[in-house]
């Protein structure tokens, strides 16, 4: 089951989002053999395909992997708003695992610059 996180984003920011993958118990995950990890963006909580997806970020391994830390750059273009999420990749076993999701608020910027 994911975790529910809940990421909030200031328009036009690109500065790193940083999941950590951990068991039951809390205890960091190794994911330093875990492949396909994507994160994304979508107005709808349960949209039916991938057509209405805002943004797929594709993550990368953080510190080797073994502290479970994955992350995900995002492009900064999705307008202010309200949307949802969710990370997922494909485990050791080259199962997909969704490993978080919640809702990914998007607040306007005032700098425009």
């Amino acid at each position: 089951m994911a975790t529910t996180i809940d990421l909030e984003r200031t328009r036009g920011d690109t500065q790193r989002i940083i999941l950590r993958i951990t068991d039951a118990s809390g205890a960091a995950v190794d994911v330093s053999d875990w492949t396909a990890f994507k994160l994304t963006v979508d107005p709808s909580r349960a949209p039916e395909d991938g057509t209405t997806k805002l943004e797929e970020m594709t993550g990368i391994i953080t510190s080797g992997g073994l502290d479970g830390r994955v992350h995900f750059i995002p492009s900064g273009t999705i307008a202010a708003g309200r949307y949802f999420y969710d990370a997922q990749a494909l485990d050791s076993n080259n199962e997909k695992f969704t490993f978080a999701a919640g809702r990914y608020t998007v607040i306007q910027d005032i700098t425009k610059a």
